[in-house]
């Protein structure tokens, strides 16, 4: 990095530097995501959180106790009332980490603190900031430090888009060493997942509006593939003419595939993969929605086997949940890809049949799967069988709302099974 680098930049550039301290805001807002998730899920805590100083530990907090070597900055009150709030804020999440991991009630009390100690952060961050944007001299000492210290990634190219400077950070991520970069332009981190059309994009809105920000895949020094958060920022000089671009990323591919997982865990029955009970209701809510806009008709099957608790009993829990999986299996592949099948419960099964016209039609399928449901499975040494009573339920003949439709197929499906099991029942049969 070029030692003299901001003084080579214009006031409106140093203005950009001092975003990190409004980024290290940002920073903590995806910690405290980071922690509801620990608290949530139930996960086990990152050891920096529950240290004895965890304030000290964090990259904010190695800067503002370590890397700050300015008398004038460390005397302003703006810099002083904040570390007292965020050493307050990592106690409190480090004290709620302790009590899950013991097992023990949360209060609202504790969790608002917590949030409380956040907020004030975020807002002493960027009163400093805007103290700081005042006096120019005084940032272009102390923002070399924050672009060294930063988690992010910054790349400075010239208005050519050639390198002219690189963070630590963006080696940490990257692979490369500075001196491998200058002088080349970002190209060297593509990765080829994204078309030329989204590079067009991407600098139309550079030279239209100053900025992008967007998600993009790279690729870094040992080929490996990465999704980064990227944003991107035209620098102009006092006269208004060109003369920097600014780049921030961060890696985030953990990041997106903690989210992923998050999801799935909170949509998809973890033993079977199928949709779970919250989406199958989304699926379900959509697929009256879009009948009621088309005038169309959906049918809600609900599916109980019998003969499961027998051969769960008897074989044991690993055979019954291979049974299950054997099910969902069967089930999927015998569905339109507009269907949906989910694991309910047990061994309940529903399923949301969107756009179907003739009741004939719903017969052949409830048919269907009863016959594909009776076919014999074989688990490990022993050959079972189970069958399926289905209950139906309609929109809009026999209801119009998520739980009245789940509720009648649940209805019609208890008088599937009085009625002898293995066989299918319309609600308003039942009525």
């Amino acid at each position: 990095m070029s030692p003299d680098i901001f003084q080579q930049l214009s006031l409106s550039e140093i203005e950009q530097y001092t975003l990190e301290l409004e980024r290290a805001a940002d920073n903590h807002a995806r910690w405290l995501n980071q922690i509801n998730r620990t608290l949530i899920c139930r996960l086990p805590a990152d050891s920096n959180d529950i240290a004895e100083m965890p304030h000290h530990l964090c990259h904010f907090g190695r800067w503002y106790h370590q890397g700050v070597d300015n008398s004038v900055i460390e005397s302003l009150e703006s810099f002083q009332r904040i570390g007292p709030v965020h050493e307050r804020m990592h106690l409190a999440a480090r004290e709620l980490l302790l009590k899950a991991a013991r097992q023990e009630d949360i209060r609202p009390a504790d969790y608002d603190a917590l949030i409380e100690h956040s907020d004030t952060l975020r807002q002493y961050l960027i009163a400093l900031r805007h103290e700081l944007n005042r006096n120019r001299e005084l940032m272009s000492r102390l923002m070399g430090k924050v672009f060294e210290n930063a988690d992010e990634g910054v790349i400075i190219t010239a208005p050519d888009a050639t390198i002219i400077s690189v963070n630590k950070a963006f080696t940490q991520v990257t692979g490369y060493r500075a001196d491998e970069v200058i002088g080349q332009t970002p190209k060297v981190l593509r990765s080829g997942r994204q078309e030329e059309n989204f590079y067009r994009h991407m600098w139309d809105q550079l030279l239209t509006h100053g900025q992008w920000q967007g998600e993009i895949w790279n690729r870094n020094k040992a080929g490996e593939e990465y999704l980064e958060w990227l944003s991107i920022a035209a620098v102009r000089d006092e006269q208004g003419e060109l003369s920097h671009y600014v780049a921030v990323f961060s890696d985030i591919t953990l990041e997106k595939e903690n989210e992923n997982r998050l999801h799935k865990l909170a949509h998809y029955d973890q033993l079977t993969g199928l949709p779970n009970r919250i989406l199958f209701n989304e699926r379900l809510a959509y697929a009256l929605t879009q009948a009621a806009r088309n005038r169309s008709r959906v049918a809600v099957m609900f599916l109980d086997l019998d003969g499961f608790k027998p051969i769960n009993d008897t074989l044991g829990h690993a055979a019954g949940d291979q049974l299950l999986q054997e099910v969902a299996q069967r089930l999927k592949q015998g569905l339109r890809a507009s269907d949906t099948v989910a694991r309910f419960g047990g061994d309940e099964f529903t399923i949301v049949l969107p756009e179907v016209d003739e009741r004939h039609s719903i017969s052949l399928i409830a048919q269907k799967i009863s016959d594909t449901i009776s076919t014999p499975y074989q688990l490990g040494e022993h050959q079972v069988s189970v069958t399926t009573s289905i209950g139906v339920g309609l929109y809009p003949e026999d209801a119009s709302t998520v739980p009245d439709l789940i509720h009648h197929a649940d209805h019609a499906m208890y008088q599937a099974k009085r009625q002898g099991k293995n066989r299918y029942c319309y609600y308003d049969e039942v009525m």
